[in-house]
């Protein structure tokens, strides 16, 4: 991944600034590099957008079935000391979670969680990391998706239900869920589920 970030931030400049010095094809070759390599590195994500927001359309048309996933997704409506979550709360969070579980089988990638332990483990890896950012969900989800494998499917969780600031948010726009705190929790349990199927067990 270095050679990728210097790659990011030089390749273009280089090309710039030795195009008087330079034949004219070497800085086209070098961007044709630059761009085939960035497509290359996309093609390794296997859950799309496009793959998501079919999957999410069927979720919503209400033809997706969660029944298949349950036992992964029971997790994400255990009960917690500290938040307390509404049936509408539990219901919205098995709603994403199914439509990562599916996206996730269509792509062969999806495995059954059935190690509670471990996704609590991720779990308190991810509390970490909120705690290292200050709770600043800026930072926080800038260090959480620093080379995840399906970044993406990450970014649709994220948007999907963390707490919105009051500056980007248009008029019209409700709460996803009966609280932020409850917000946080769902995107925390969602990703360590995320994290238990993609991420290798160590």
């Amino acid at each position: 991944m270095v050679y990728l970030n210097f790659l990011n931030t030089s390749s273009i400049q280089f090309a710039k600034t030795t195009q008087e010095q330079l034949p004219c094809a070497v800085p086209t070759r070098i961007e044709k590099l630059y761009v085939n390599l960035r497509s290359y590195i996309n093609q390794k994500m296997k859950v799309t957008e496009e793959l998501i927001d079919k999957i999410l359309e069927q979720g919503e048309n209400g033809s997706l079935d969660p029944t298949p996933y349950m036992e992964s997704l029971k997790y994400l409506i255990m009960e917690d000391e500290e938040v307390d979550m509404t049936e509408e709360d539990h219901a919205y969070l098995i709603f994403l979670g199914t439509i990562c579980m599916e996206s996730l089988k269509r792509t062969g990638l999806y495995k059954e969680v059935t190690d509670e332990e471990y996704i609590y483990d991720l779990e308190d890896a991810n509390w970490d990391a909120l705690e290292e950012a200050d709770g600043d969900l800026d930072v926080f989800i800038t260090a959480v998706s620093k080379d995840y494998p399906e970044m993406d499917l990450l970014d649709f969780v994220a948007f999907s239900i963390l707490p919105v600031d009051e500056d980007d948010a248009e008029e019209d726009d409700e709460p996803v869920m009966s609280s932020e705190d409850g917000q946080l929790l769902g995107f925390i349990r969602l990703k360590a589920l995320l994290d238990a199927v993609l991420l290798p067990k160590v």
